[in-house]
């Protein structure tokens, strides 16, 4: 009511609507207002409307403008909540509040509030505040009116029905809570909301309800919100089952239930184990089952064994299986299985089993167990001993054998050596080996005793046999065997070391103590040698000899013998020791002494020490590279020589011990004369070409000479016509060319006839001659010298050819002469059609391909060419024209063909399809003929025209000429004047006409233009000297760009006195005012200052 009173008061407006008021308010009007909202408190309801709920109600505001003034603007309250205004004059602004802006309207004429869609909620007091501009003494509407809207109860079903946990956080229907353990207190609140009528509400578990406080019930806004709050302590009956939430209602047609589960965890109540009932075997599977049950969540469960706790991840026979059920109520069988091989170290041992749960661990309680105890039967473990016995032959030796077992009675004893059964019952050599004595004696002891000794008992469950064995050792002389490191021969140029070792084959012990060397069987040493001279050789491995820096006078057979504790052993068989060294020094020779080149030469190495083993075998070297690989004997031959092989050969003998010296000589290499670059089978030379020169290179070593002949005649040195130049080349390794002689043969061109050659007389064979050498005769080569020029003279057969178009023409030949020989090429519209000298064309020949043809021919130096004209001849084709030729109606037939010249006949076309001659016609032109028409024809004809020429007749060709009557032929005789006139000169005389034409409308335009204008200013000047008063009402040219001027004088204007041309208003702004500017214009008689160019008025 506060934003009320500003409101009223002229300076503000309700906040929510934010309305302006700029009217003045009197201070009478604020003290009003403010008596009024003190009175408001104690206002009484002035009527009370009831609605269904959900219909339409319609609030009225009472305004009387009579007693109270005018309304400035209204407000409408629900209780003491504003939800909307009205701001009348111009712009009638209402304003609702957006929770009611769907639903609420604000009317007028009458003023009332109507609600829609009504509900419980907007059952209120509602007020309508009314402002009025300036209250009236006798407004006793101050304090508003008051409605009571009372909404006739529906049943509301409830908004929805929410379950919140003890934090007030929701639970949806149908949620598991937790998880949670017994004994632990369950709270959670059920609340229903905006229903009428009040629900009842309760808490279920299953079928069972359960004992809880009394709901509470707040109404709000004619709705009722149910509350009812559950605290439930926990137990194993609460498994699997849901705690229910039951709504009953009027409201509701089923009880209306929402429900949450309680993920309950709870201890295990039993715990069992079994397996083996009485006892079990080594070896069998034992498999031990635990059983817990009624847990939740699932154990962790742990096997024992005695104290120790047994992993399957620890020991791989080991197996443990375990796997948990859920029953219904929740609750968790679990059972797992303990599988493992029985051994000997499981009898009387105690199996436990321990299980635990969250639950247990929470409460700090003991985990469940159950233990059983297991009995193994076993065979019996062994062990037998001592470990190791050393004894020497014919001695008494005990084996002991102990035991343990599960039945400990034996039936079977069994003593084995290395693995074999050993014959007890033989009583000369053995003692004891059964039941009743478990150890061995062995009485007198032998080599064949020697081994290791194991014990096997059994008993009733099986055989055990000891782990360890006896070691039974029985001493014996050394035998002997002498082995050569490296086992190979032994190069002597290595100067190598080889060690001999004297190698036990059966000795007991198998060290050797001393050892005696033998050379060829004579003593070379006794190891170890401890005299005092010798002390380096006293502490040493006696098995060992070393030779030092082997060469060829260590080349023995050698030999050794063995001694250890049992005395010296016969001496070993002998062994020669093999000593290669190489070949002595090489000799080389080669035949012939000389070589020639692309012949061959032999090579022979020899040595007069063959070594050892002896060689056969040589390598080859040449220029100081190799050796070569793939030649190996004492004799090569090279075969062709060439340029690489003028070189020095070396070769050396080799075998196993190495190489011998080497030996070197240098081959000699000769040439025979052989042309490098002779002279070509031809040598085309330009006439007019300013040098020339023919160039001949010959190998040749020794050095040879070359000359030059022309036509068999040796040039001489003194033709000034020619000059030789010479040049001995050096060899070239990267082609393999021994040394070479290089001439050139200049032709000295300023000294030839008009300095150039002759086409016809210098065309020669020209020859190039070698001397001989000592191992080749005398060469030449020669080349034709032609003198060449470029295509001239080029002529055809024919100038012209004539053919008829269809036809094949004959072939035209083009000749050219020039050295070397030209190519043809025939040429037609740009393009090449023909190559060769003959133009050949194999098809039919038609008008397009009428022209000229070319032949190029060419070759290096140029090109020259020859023309033929080929006219394709073809029968006229004919067309008709009708002019007018000298006043008189003219056909024209034109013809079309190859002659041109053509002759015509004319003929009419009768009804009966037949031709009625009219001549020849008039032929003025080859290809034209001229028929002129009677006037006086009175019917329609088609005349007809064919041409031939030479070969032949073409297609008729017709025009169709309409009959001439009466009528015609007067309009004929009118318009023969324009008819002698051409069409274009026909074309501009119209256009002029109708341009002319044109011009006189628009002046026409113009002067009846002026003249209704004149007219107009007559009047006007009439009625202003009839009345006396201006055109145009006060005021009405106010806002134009002229107002303010001076009025014209009532006088006629005097052209005399204007220096300058009028100035229009509607001329300059036509968009200003109405059309008679230009009239209130005359009455200013403005005129410009020609000076100044402002405008004045004219006195």
């Amino acid at each position: 009511m506060g934003n009320m009173v500003l409101g009223r008061s002229g300076k503000a407006v309700p906040k929510s609507n934010q309305l302006a008021e700029s009217s003045p308010i009197s201070l009478s009007l604020v003290l009003l207002l403010f008596f009024a909202l003190v009175d408001s408190t104690s206002a009484q309801v002035d009527t009370t409307i009831s609605q269904q709920e959900s219909q339409s109600v319609v609030l009225p505001c009472p305004v009387n403008s009579e007693k109270c003034g005018k309304l400035h603007s209204l407000n409408w309250f629900k209780g003491d909540a504003r939800i909307a205004a009205m701001l009348l004059g111009d712009s009638n602004v209402t304003s609702v509040n957006k929770e009611f802006d769907e639903r609420v309207t604000v009317e007028q004429n009458p003023y009332r509030l109507v609600i829609k869609d009504l509900k419980i909620a907007d059952e209120d007091i509602y007020l309508c505040d009314t402002t009025f501009f300036i209250p009236e003494e006798t407004c006793d509407n101050f304090n508003g009116y008051r409605i009571e809207l009372r909404v006739l109860e529906n049943i509301v079903p409830p908004t929805e029905v929410v379950i919140l946990d003890a934090k007030g956080d929701r639970l949806e229907n149908g949620r598991v809570v937790g998880p949670m353990q017994e004994r632990q207190s369950l709270k959670a609140t059920c609340t229903v909301r905006n229903t009428r009528p009040q629900p009842e509400v309760s808490w279920f578990r299953g079928t069972k309800r359960l004992t809880t406080y009394s709901p509470t019930h707040d109404l709000i806004n004619g709705l009722y919100t149910s509350t009812l709050e559950l605290d439930w302590q926990l137990s194993r009956e609460d498994l699997a089952q849901d705690f229910e939430c039951r709504v009953k209602s009027a409201a509701i047609q089923n009880v209306t239930v929402t429900k949450f589960s309680v993920d309950l965890q709870v201890r295990p109540t039993s715990i069992n184990i079994n397996g083996v009932k009485h006892h079990t075997v080594q070896g069998s599977k034992v498999v031990l089952t635990c059983d817990i049950r009624g847990a939740r969540p699932a154990v962790n469960l742990t096997w024992y064994n005695t104290t120790t706790i047994i992993s399957s991840d620890e020991n791989e026979i080991t197996e443990i299986r375990t796997k948990s059920l859920e029953k219904s109520d929740g609750t968790f069988h679990t059972q797992s299985e303990l599988i493992f091989n029985a051994t000997r170290f499981e009898n009387d041992r105690v199996f436990r089993c321990e299980a635990e749960n969250i639950v247990l661990q929470i409460n700090r309680e003991k985990p469940i167990s159950s233990a059983l105890t297991l009995e193994v039967l076993y065979p019996p473990v062994v062990k037998v001993s001592p470990s190791d016995i050393i004894a020497n032959t014919s001695e008494i030796v005990l084996l002991n054998c102990e035991y343990v077992a599960n039945p400990a009675s034996l039936t079977q004893v069994e003593w084995y050596r290395n693995d074999d059964l050993v014959n007890v019952n033989d009583t000369t050599h053995y003692k004891g080996g059964n039941s009743e004595n478990v150890a061995l004696v062995i009485k007198a002891t032998n080599k064949e005793d020697i081994g290791n000794y194991s014990c096997q008992l059994s008993n009733n469950i099986g055989k055990g046999t000891s782990d360890h064995k006896i070691n039974l050792d029985v001493q014996y002389a050394p035998t002997v065997e002498i082995l050569m490191i490296p086992k190979g021969p032994v190069k002597e140029s290595d100067e190598s070391n080889v060690t001999l070792f004297c190698n036990v084959l059966d000795a007991n012990p198998s060290v050797l103590t001393k050892v005696r060397w033998y050379a060829n069987s004579t003593l070379l040493k006794e190891l170890p040698d401890c005299e005092e001279t010798r002390e380096d050789l006293c502490h040493i491995d006696p098995s060992k000899l070393l030779l030092e820096s082997i060469g060829r006078g260590f080349f023995y057979n050698y030999s050794c013998e063995g001694f250890n504790a049992a005395g010296w052993g016969p001496r070993s068989e002998e062994k020669e020791l093999l000593v290669h060294y190489e070949p002595g020094p090489a000799t080389l020779s080669h035949f012939p002494l000389v070589a020639v080149k692309k012949k061959s030469v032999t090579f022979s190495c020899s040595v007069d020490d063959p070594g050892f083993p002896e060689s056969n075998r040589f390598r080859w070297l040449r220029g100081g590279r190799g050796p070569l690989q793939d030649i190996v004997t004492k004799d090569w031959t090279v075969e062709p020589i060439d340029l690489d092989n003028r070189s020095n050969y070396s070769c050396y003998a080799y075998n196993e011990g190495g190489k011998g010296v080497m030996a070197t000589v240098n081959l000699e290499v000769h040439a025979p004369p052989f042309f490098i670059r002779n002279l070509p089978q031809y040598t085309g030379i330009l006439h007019t070409s300013p040098n020339a020169t023919l160039t001949c290179r010959i190998e040749c070593v020794p050095r040879c000479d070359i000359s030059w002949q022309k036509d068999g005649v040796p040039i001489e040195r003194n033709d000034t016509r020619y000059f030789v130049k010479e040049k001995y080349m050096d060899a070239s390794p990267a082609t393999g060319d021994f040394e070479s002689m290089l001439s050139v043969l200049h032709f000295n061109m300023p000294n030839w006839p008009d300095s150039k050659f002759n086409i016809e007389d210098d065309n020669a064979n020209y020859t190039c001659v070698s001397t001989g050498n000592t191992v080749g005769g005398s060469i030449r080569s020669r080349t034709y010298f032609g003198i060449e020029y470029a295509p001239e003279n080029t002529t055809v057969s024919e100038k012209i050819v004539y053919v008829q178009e269809g036809t094949i023409p004959g072939r035209v030949i083009c000749k050219s002469r020039a050295n070397p020989e030209p190519s043809y090429d025939w040429i037609f519209k740009n393009q090449t059609i023909a190559n060769g000298n003959a133009l050949i064309i194999n098809t039919p020949m038609t008008r397009n391909d009428n022209g000229t043809y070319t032949c190029l021919a060419y070759n290096k130096h140029g090109n020259s060419i020859a023309k033929t004209i080929i006219e394709v001849q073809f029968k006229p084709r004919c067309e008709i024209e009708r002019q007018e030729i000298d006043d008189q109606d003219t056909l024209i037939c034109i013809a079309y063909g190859n002659p041109i010249e053509a002759d015509f006949s004319w003929s009419i076309k009768t009804e009966n399809e037949t031709d009625e001659s009219l001549g020849s016609g008039k032929k003025e032109n080859s290809d034209k003929s001229y028929y002129i028409l009677q006037t006086d024809y009175a019917i329609s004809r088609t005349y007809r025209c064919v041409a031939n020429n030479t070969v032949g007749y073409g297609s008729f060709c017709e025009i169709e000429v309409a009959a001439a009557s009466s009528l015609l032929v007067w309009w004929q005789e009118q318009l023969a004047w324009w008819q002698l006139w051409e069409k274009n000169t026909l074309i501009i005389l119209v256009a002029a006409i109708l341009g002319l034409m044109l011009t006189v409308i628009i002046i026409c335009c113009i002067i009846i233009c002026i003249c209704r204008r004149r007219r107009r200013q007559d009047k006007l000047n009439d009625k202003s000297s009839s009345l006396g008063e201006p055109l145009s009402e006060p005021g009405e040219y106010e806002n134009l760009p002229f107002h303010g001027l001076q009025t014209a004088p009532n006088k006629p204007i005097n052209a005399q006195i204007f220096d300058d041309e009028f100035i229009y208003a509607d001329l300059e702004s036509q968009h200003y005012g109405p059309i008679n500017y230009k009239a209130a214009s005359l009455y200013s008689q403005i005129k410009k200052n020609k000076k100044s160019g402002a405008l004045g008025d004219i006195k």
